[in-house]
């Protein structure tokens, strides 16, 4: 077999689609390790092949400077990530790679790729697709690389062969996630990441679990099976995260909190270890109690992330968000009795949603008292019931996200609900939304505190002044 080189590319992000988020927040979050990447970097140099890791947006690199960068490396194949929201950099990256090494392969993976595996192959100058989970697949794609004259047929693979496509539906997700390697951190210039949330940098990402069983119809995600890697194996990840020096991580699962005991197991083990370690994780609140996020804060938990999304019950019952509303007070007081930071994240304009229940979101925001909020436009992304549901009943007017898929375009927006509002209404009430909570003076005096360095005050600063001087979102 022959032994493949592969550059993994993280690229610029220069042309990210307008988010639903307030771009202020957006560019002012820092830089995270592209976590994805960085499994597939370990699957292949397991398997005998050549990685390389490139993270161009950390750079600040140009597409063409990112393109001689690599290939002075002389890969056979060149490894692109890409959202949706980021497909357009990625495309362009893979143009200038292909301007000046045509016969270089060129494949893109990521969430994109597994919606629109044949529009992302049919993109010019993109030869594969990877559809789902990758570090199987690529490993596959690598041994099959150099034969029967370059096509290939595995499973999870989209192959553009002269004009003519070549698709292999998925087997599916992986089933033992602790087969995996770690993500090769090592690999990266892991000391440069960090964020404005950070209570100390350098900092990193971690998945200790995929996969998110609950309906919710806002939301897309690569299967609905729960799937998570055992508390050995993640206190091991944590030990080879300790000895490379960095203090924080970001736990990014959709609901790190969903098995109690696994939790239980991972904390005692933290504690026993007596590591230095502060982490945030992503849960919800009738997936947490007393008992489970004392033993977290005991542990090193500094932060937990809440999806609320609304203040309105009847607003949860209909996007399938079955949680309590007096249960997310009793949550949020035991964040601030336990002195963890809170983070709840809210949408407006959701599924039904009128103006009276936006104002019980912002009653709710007053009560609970989050030590940060994040408010979103409700937007339906591709392949979620709420975009079918959007197509069915003429809110979306046209496949419109199918339609960018075949070809992005620089100046594409994505859309909103726009069920009850408009979208200059919705941006409007949550550009307000966000100045009344940041610039109040309870949160300006409660960050004061917080501020532990000349790095951290120089990036707040910087996020507060687009708060006040930005005119979009």
């Amino acid at each position: 077999m022959k032994k493949v080189k592969i550059a993994l590319v993280n690229p610029y992000l220069g042309n990210i689609l307008l988010s639903t988020v307030p771009d202020f927040l957006e560019t002012n979050r820092g830089h995270f390790p592209p976590l994805g990447l960085l499994y597939l970097y370990s699957a292949i140099k397991r398997s005998g092949h050549e990685p390389f890791f490139f993270d161009a947006d950390l750079e600040g690199w140009t597409h063409q400077e990112t393109a001689r960068h690599i290939l002075k490396e002389n890969p056979h194949i060149v490894g692109l990530t890409a959202t949706t929201f980021t497909i357009f950099d990625a495309w362009a990256l893979a143009k200038e790679i292909k301007k000046i090494s045509p016969l270089t392969k060129v494949l893109i993976g990521g969430p994109h790729a597994t919606i629109y595996p044949k529009e992302t192959v049919m993109l010019d100058g993109v030869d594969f697709a990877i559809e789902g989970e990758g570090e199987k697949v690529i490993v596959d794609l690598l041994n099959n690389l150099f034969n029967n004259n370059g096509i290939v047929s595995i499973p999870g693979i989209t192959q553009n062969i002269g004009g003519k496509i070549n698709h292999m539906e998925s087997e599916g997700l992986l089933s033992s996630l602790d087969d995996l390697t770690f993500p090769a951190r090592y690999a990266s210039d892991y000391k440069r990441y960090s964020s404005i949330l950070a209570k100390r940098n350098p900092i990193t990402v971690m998945m200790t679990s995929r996969g998110c069983p609950f309906n919710c119809v806002f939301c897309n995600r690569m299967g609905r099976k729960y799937r998570y890697h055992s508390a050995e194996y993640v206190l091991s990840e944590i030990s080879e995260i300790v000895n490379l020096g960095i203090k924080e991580i970001f736990i990014h699962d959709d609901t790190f909190t969903l098995n109690k005991k696994r939790v239980v197991d991972i904390c005692k083990g933290i504690i026993e270890k007596g590591w230095d370690i502060t982490w945030e994780a992503r849960t919800r609140v009738d997936c947490v109690d007393y008992e489970m996020m004392t033993l977290m804060k005991q542990a090193g938990c500094h932060r937990l992330s809440f999806g609320v999304e609304s203040g309105s019950s009847r607003v949860l019952k209909s996007i399938r968000k079955e949680i309590d509303l007096e249960r997310v007070k009793e949550v949020f007081n035991i964040c601030r009795k336990l002195k963890i930071i809170s983070l709840a994240d809210f949408m407006v304009g959701n599924l039904n949603e009128t103006y009276d229940d936006i104002k019980k979101t912002f009653r709710l925001v007053k009560e609970i008292k989050p030590d940060y909020v994040q408010y979103s436009v409700c937007s339906p992304y591709p392949n979620t019931p709420l975009y079918e549901l959007g197509l069915r009943t003429g809110v979306i007017k046209e496949d419109i996200w199918l339609q960018y898929a075949k070809e992005p375009v620089r100046d594409f927006k994505a859309p909103v609900w726009t069920q009850n509002f408009t979208e200059t209404e919705l941006f409007d009430i949550v550009k307000k939304a966000y100045k009344q909570f940041y610039l109040s003076s309870d949160f300006i005096f409660k960050q004061i505190k917080r501020i532990k360095s000349l790095k951290q005050l120089k990036m707040q600063a910087k996020a507060a002044f687009g708060m006040f001087f930005q005119n979009k979102c």
